[in-house]
């Protein structure tokens, strides 16, 4: 019964925030609608990969946690008179919300019940743009995992086929959005942000790449509201691409292999104790790291030298996309689980090991915790870590 009774508030909390669904925006298949429009053009990049990963160890609600399954097929869609709107990327054609393009960690209401209450499309006139606009914009943005891991992808994938455009539909606000653009030789002069009378536009072809992982739904499973998929395809591209980079322009810092990173910077889920936890592993020889304080390049050096890496649950593990083979990530978990990063590590071969420091509860998954160092002594000994240190 309790059991039951988390897993009620844990779905509520994530759906708490939105009303009623009013249907103002059927949703169609893109594959559907290019058998009445023609002109739709699919540049196919990769078939649908089957994926099987070990359970998360600390899974409470293993449905959210799915780690079977199929991503869709991949590639870029050219519409003629598309339209696509706000900062989430949706994408309209024949007056039908395309289902291929909403990230299926939600649930495809979630998407409509944004249209119907935020968006309010009636009272808006696309901005026509002329030429060809590839959108990369979703919904995450603002989230550094995110779109180190579902939105760069994106760009790749036109790069395929070398398909050209004359604007990319994509924010621009973010320091690492930038850096990242950057380093990939976008031209800033071509970016359009989808904001203000950006917000909802027309373009005389609209550019969209498919998702990069987007599973497809079985009778177990809809959608996974815990779990940030990137496919073995899309690490390869980001560790080809950024790495040689990062090792052709040396950080200046002296980077310990034993790294600990702070969550003083998180607007959530801040370890209330930090101090006394670090305190610990710094006598281990840790040194503690800040990455709001390091470039993206550095973030990419900094855990591609290291061996030892202790986080909290968030952004910053995304990094160990780049760490080497059999690097330890020792992640703790608060009041959010999440497999994201141990499927991660599961296809980089890194020896990943999760510390739950607390029984789920009832508070947000975003709050701020103490953290039991008790748990993760008794972990740490249990499994033989940093013993001898």
């Amino acid at each position: 019964m309790k059991q039951t009774i988390h897993k009620y508030l844990f779905f509520v909390q994530l759906f708490t925030t939105f009303h009623t669904v009013i249907y103002t925006s059927p949703i169609a298949s893109i594959y559907d609608l290019m058998k009445e429009d023609t002109e739709i053009q699919f540049y196919k990049c990769h078939e649908s990969i089957p994926f099987n990963y070990s359970e998360l160890p600390v899974a409470h609600y293993s449905e959210y946690h799915p780690y079977q399954g199929t991503f869709d097929q991949t590639g870029v869609f050219i519409i003629k008179n598309g339209t696509s709107y706000s900062n989430f990327g949706y994408i309209h054609s024949n007056n039908y919300l395309i289902k291929e393009f909403l990230p299926t960690n939600y649930l495809p209401t979630y998407h409509q019940d944004i249209i119907s209450h935020q968006i309010n499309l009636d009272n808006i006139t696309p901005k026509k743009i002329p030429g060809r606009v590839a959108t990369l914009t979703r919904i995450d943005y603002d989230c550094y995992g995110h779109w180190i891991g579902e939105f760069l992808g994106r760009l790749h994938l036109m790069t395929i086929h070398n398909i050209t455009y004359d604007w990319l539909y994509v924010p621009y606000d973010k320091p690492y959005i930038k850096e990242t653009l950057t380093l990939l030789g976008i031209d800033h002069n071509k970016i359009i942000q989808p904001f203000g009378e950006y917000a909802h536009i027309e373009a005389e072809e609209l550019i969209i790449p498919s998702l990069t992982a987007r599973m497809l739904p079985t009778d177990q499973y809809v959608f996974h509201p815990c779990v940030m998929y990137c496919p073995l395809w899309n690490i390869n591209w980001l560790r080809t691409t950024f790495l040689p980079i990062a090792h052709n322009n040396k950080s200046q810092q002296n980077f310990s292999k034993k790294v600990f990173i702070s969550r003083h910077d998180a607007t959530q889920r801040k370890m209330l104790n930090e101090e006394l936890v670090f305190s610990y592993f710094e006598k281990k020889g840790f040194k503690r790291y800040n990455l709001s304080q390091l470039s993206f390049i550095e973030q990419v050096q900094l855990f591609h030298q290291a061996e030892y890496i202790i986080a909290a649950h968030g952004s910053a593990l995304t990094n160990i996309i780049f760490c080497q083979p059999n690097t330890c990530i020792i992640e703790i978990f608060q009041n959010q689980y999440d497999s994201t990063f141990w499927q991660l590590s599961e296809s980089l071969n890194l020896n990943h090991h999760c510390i739950e420091t607390q029984e789920p509860t009832h508070d947000s998954i975003k709050s701020n915790t103490i953290v039991s160092l008790k748990k993760i002594k008794i972990y740490l000994k249990q499994h033989n870590l940093l013993q001898n240190t």
